[in-house]
């Protein structure tokens, strides 16, 4: 049954993938003109060698329940019109509890290389279900 159930999510999955150059993000004008799902990347748009905010918005296929190297980070991947995207949880993120199996998530972070050797978006802001700023 959790197989079809994350069959039909990844079918059924809807979603969006957008990005953003930090470099339209380091001064108030670039601010002003940057779209609104940026806002969680502003604060630390000057501290960072990432170079592109991204929002993702679809449906979680996947929970890193254990944490191998014991850093306190969880990993999601979520499917966005087909893609799949790795979210990557901070410890340092508030987030109570993992949204669950095909749960709708909407994300908003930085670019950056994984362990894996993929991208994962380091999410800034994490809304179950919402959006992140639209």
């Amino acid at each position: 049954m959790a197989l079809a159930a994350i069959a039909a999510a990844v079918v059924l999955a809807r979603g969006s993938y957008e990005t953003y150059p930090r470099t339209g993000l380091l001064t108030a004008a670039g601010r002003r003109a940057a779209p609104a799902w940026t806002r969680p990347c502003w604060t630390t748009a000057r501290h960072l060698r990432a170079t592109t905010c991204a929002h993702v918005s679809g449906r979680v296929v996947w929970i890193q329940h254990h944490d191998p190297d014991g850093d306190g980070d969880r990993h999601l991947i979520v499917v966005e019109r087909l893609h799949p995207r790795i979210v990557k949880i901070a410890p340092s993120l508030p987030v109570s509890h993992l949204p669950g199996y095909g749960t709708r998530i909407d994300a908003v972070g930085y670019l950056d290389l994984g362990g894996s050797g993929n991208m994962e978006l380091i999410a800034a802001r994490l809304v179950p279900g919402g959006p992140t700023g639209r």
